[in-house]
C-alpha cells in the first residue's frame, strides 16, 4: 500500500494495523540501495530534524542531504526516529520524500498532530514542534493499542518539574517486525534546554532517564527496544561520564543500571577521541543518542558527516548548498540486532 494510499483508508499516523506489501526499488535508485531483508537487525536513523530546513528560512539548511546519504548505503532504513517535526503534514512529507527516493513504503507515527506553537528564535517556521517515528512499512507493523505519549521534565527554580512545551512530548509504540514476528518498542523523545534544576542533575537528565526507561518498558513481552533523544545534555564533564548517562549506558560503570546501550558507545569501544569525533550538536559535543536495550547488540554506529550529504546531494542532483548542512544536529545510525 502507498503511503498516499494509507493517509486516504486510515489517516496517516494512525495506530491501525496496515497493509506491509511493498513494491521493488523504483527505476530511479541507486543500485546500491535495497531493503533491508536481514532477519538479524534493524537499520535505524536518528536525528533532530530542526522542522526540515531550507534554504530560505532564518535557520537554513538543505535537509534533502541526508536522504541522498541513506541512498548511498547498503540499505535504506526501517526505522528513522526524528525530533522537531511540524505536525503530522511534515511528517508525512518527510515519509513521503523518503519513498519517493528509497526503496520501500514508509509511514509514520507523531506525538501530537498538531502541536501547539512556540516562540522559536528561529522564527515561524519553527514554531511547531514534536516527535516522530519514521517506519517502513514492509518490515514493521504496528501493534494497535500501544502507543502512548508523555510530558519529560525541566529544570525549574532548583527543581525537576514537567515541562510544557509540545516538543517535548515523548512517543513509544509497538510493532511486530514482519520478517521475524518478533515485538519491536519505538520510541522518540526531545528533553528540554532548561538547566534550573538540581545542582546535581541541573538539566533533569536523570529524571528524564528514568521516565523513559519506565515508558519504553511497560509494554511486555518485547524483543527489541530501541529509542532516540534529543537530550539537549552532553555525556560527558570534567574528565567523566555525568551520571546520567552513566545510568542509560549499562557499559558504564553507575550504581544505577537502565540496561540500555549505545550503538555509537560500542562502535567507539569506548574511545573518548572516537567519541568526541562522533559530535552531534552545532558546537560540538554528543547531544543526541540512539539507545537500545543491553540484551541486544548494535554494529556500524556512527555519527553522519555533514560533507558526506553534499556528496550525496551533488551524486544524485547534481548540485548542492555546500553552505547548508542537513539540520543543526549531525545524524545518527546503526544496525540493530536482535
Amino acid at each position: 500500500m502507498s503511503l498516499m494510499a494509507s493517509l486516504a483508508l486510515f489517516g496517516c499516523g494512525s495506530d491501525e494495523v496496515r497493509e506491509a506489501s511493498e513494491p521493488g526499488a523504483p527505476g530511479t535508485l541507486s543500485q546500491a540501495v535495497a531493503v533491508n531483508t536481514n532477519a538479524g537487525f534493524l537499520v535505524v536513523y536518528n536525528v533532530n530534524y530542526e522542522n526540515l530546513p531550507t534554504a530560505s528560512e532564518q535557520c537554513a539548511g538543505d535537509w534533502q542531504d541526508l536522504i541522498y546519504y541513506m541512498k548511498t548505503q547498503a540499505y535504506s532504513p526501517d526505522v528513522f526516529i526524528v525530533h522537531q517535526m511540524s505536525g503530522a503534514a511534515q511528517a508525512a512529507e518527510l515519509a513521503k520524500y523518503m519513498q519517493d527516493n528509497l526503496p520501500g513504503l514508509y509511514d509514520y507515527v507523531i506525538a501530537e498532530s498538531n502541536p501547539e506553537a512556540m516562540n522559536s528564535p528561529c522564527g515561524p517556521a519553527k514554531d511547531y514542534q514534536t516527535n516522530a517515528i519514521i517506519y517502513r512499512t514492509g518490515r514493521l507493523q504496528p501493534i494497535a493499542g500501544t502507543k502512548a505519549t508523555w510530558q519529560v521534565y525541566k529544570g525549574a527554580n532548583g527543581a525537576c518539574v514537567p515541562n510544557h512545551q509540545a516538543r517535548t512530548i515523548s512517543v513509544r509504540m509497538a510493532f511486530t517486525d514482519l520478517i521475524t514476528n518478533k515485538k519491536v518498542v519505538l520510541g522518540s523523545s526531545h528533553w528540554p534546554t532548561a538547566q534550573e534544576g538540581p545542582s546535581s542533575d541541573s538539566g533533569c537528565a536523570e529524571k528524564n532517564i528514568q521516565l523513559t526507561d519506565t515508558k519504553m518498558r511497560e509494554i511486555s513481552g518485547a524483543n527489541l527496544l530501541i529509542w532516540g533523544v534529543d537530550s539537549n545534555e552532553g555525556d560527558y564533564a570534567n574528565g567523566g561520564y555525568k551520571d546520567w548517562y552513566k545510568q542509560a549506558n549499562s557499559q558504564v560503570p553507575s550504581t544505577t543500571d537502565y540496561k540500555w546501550n549505545d550503538p555509537v558507545y560500542e562502535a567507539c569501544a569506548g574511545g573518548r577521541g572516537c567519541l568526541e569525533d562522533n559530535w552531534t550538536g552545532g558546537a560540538g559535543g554528543r547531544i543526541d543518542y540512539l539507545f537500545f536495550n543491553a540484551a541486544a547488540t548494535s554494529s556500524q554506529g556512527k555519527t553522519i558527516p555533514y560533507n558526506d550529504g553534499d556528496a550525496a546531494d551533488l551524486q544524485f542532483t547534481g548540485s548542492d548548498r555546500e553552505d547548508l548542512n542537513y539540520s543543526g544536529h549531525r545524524a545518527i545510525s546503526a544496525r540493530i540486532h536482535y
